[in-house]
């Protein structure tokens, strides 16, 4: 999200761009273990450790599909019940 806050300088106000990044705990240490990635491999992490986070990923990605669809399943059930109220 991007929002703008006055920066008070010694004479004057500037209006600052600024991210704010709301995560999830996962989120969060996802950008903390690639944040050490680079830092410690210099971006070229142990090809053991890359195919690692592929796979993570990759069952991130079907956790976050099946959640989705679990949450639709339940708001078809709620739209269904309210419809025969």
């Amino acid at each position: 999200m991007l929002v703008t806050v006055p920066v008070y300088l010694s004479d004057r106000i500037a209006d600052t761009k600024v991210e704010i990044q709301i995560r999830t705990v996962a989120m969060d240490f996802w950008a903390s273990l690639e944040h050490k990635i680079h830092y410690k491999f210099e971006g070229n992490a142990p090809e053991h450790i890359k195919d690692e986070l592929v796979e993570c990923a990759q069952m991130v990605s079907e956790l976050d599909a099946r959640m989705l669809a679990l949450n639709e399943e339940i708001q078809n059930i709620e739209r269904k019940a309210l419809e025969e109220y």
